[in-house]
């Protein structure tokens, strides 16, 4: 099995590492500024290690790196408006901030995707980051793999339906039963799961029922007051800013969907492919789907594919307590690891 590779995000990092080895060898070096640290890159060995859309002092330095055994991706992020290899996930400000994600998708419009091979180089080179940082955070180094469980559905479920609030006490149920939700980050079911995980911060499921009247009175994403009823609710219950962690797993090729507020990583892909793909195979405690259109009914059966050993639940009606249908093992107040020879993760349907 191959040894993983010591990643350095930051300057810092680097110098670090090299006080404590002496070298850089086999390391992953992403997105950092090399400009101003003081390393003699004539001297350090770099024997096997990569260096993925940093900027050197000068060609002579990315030269010298790269004679001695290093391989060096070039940043490709001047004149687009997005960084081809960030070094974390995105967070709901990172992304409204400055209009940067409406930027990104004005981009993608003018710049489609296989059509410039260096545009789809750039591209995939930032959905593969969004992928180590997803994978850091669900699995992060040194601490306990998060147990995550999927929530699939349509965007157009709407705020007032019975169906959304039914997807916001499951993400509540699942958040406080130990699990972490991942969802398709768009609007509707989605963003339901992920508000479900976010009024865990408030401490009680009584606060679903004020949120989601709150957000009933913009009941759809065409409605002026959509927005503004999502920041109330969040400014209602954020709290303390701890606890509440979801992720969501949006796209720019929906990029006329608005970026869900609730959830607290975002990984917003190019590629959706990859994007739907990535999300069901980090969902190791197994996927809900919710009510959807085609997209929702695609994933289903691609579900199926990339885990065949999941057992298929139909489930006749929503449930608040739809939760325990879709857990390894125990009660949803225990999520210990599965013991061998218990039930295996199942994708659980609602009809």
């Amino acid at each position: 099995m191959a040894t993983a590779r010591t990643e350095l995000e930051s300057s810092e990092e680097i110098l670090s590492h090299l006080d404590e080895r002496g070298d850089l060898r086999g390391v992953v070096v992403q997105g950092v500024d090399l400009r101003g640290v003081a390393i003699d890159w004539d001297v350090v060995p770099v024997a096997g290690s990569v260096f993925l859309a940093c900027l050197f002092a000068d060609g002579d330095a990315a030269l010298a790196v790269q004679e001695r055994g290093a391989v060096v991706v070039p940043d490709l992020s001047e004149e687009r408006p997005y960084l081809v290899y960030p070094s974390g996930l995105y967070t709901y400000e990172d992304l409204t901030g400055g209009g940067a994600d409406e930027a990104i998708q004005r981009w993608v419009i003018a710049h489609p995707d296989p059509m410039e091979p260096v545009e789809s180089i750039a591209q995939r080179l930032h959905d593969t980051a969004m992928t180590d940082a997803t994978f850091e955070l669900i699995r992060p180094e040194g601490g306990e793999p998060r147990r995550v469980v999927g929530i699939m559905g349509g965007h157009a479920v709407l705020r007032d339906a019975p169906e959304y609030e039914a997807v916001v006490r499951l993400g509540y149920g699942l958040t406080e039963a130990g699990f972490f939700v991942v969802t398709g980050g768009g609007p509707g079911a989605m963003e339901a799961g992920n508000l479900g995980a976010f009024l865990t911060r408030a401490g009680t499921a009584d606060t679903v029922v004020d949120a989601v009247a709150t957000l009933a009175t913009a009941p759809t994403v065409e409605h002026p007051g959509y927005g503004d009823a999502a920041e109330e609710v969040h400014r209602r219950y954020a709290g303390s800013g701890q606890g509440g962690e979801s992720l969501a797993i949006p796209t720019w090729l929906y990029g006329h969907e608005p970026i869900g507020r609730f959830a607290t990583h975002i990984a917003k892909y190019f590629a959706n492919s990859i994007r739907e793909d990535g999300l069901l195979q980090i969902a190791d405690e197994g996927v809900v789907f919710a009510p959807g259109g085609p997209g929702t009914i695609q994933e289903i059966f691609q579900d199926a594919a990339i885990k065949p050993t999941r057992r298929p639940r139909i489930v006749p009606r929503w449930s608040s307590s739809a939760a325990t249908s879709i857990q390894r093992t125990g009660s949803m107040k225990s999520p210990a690891p599965r013991p061998p020879g218990r039930s295996r993760p199942t994708t659980t349907c609602w009809r």
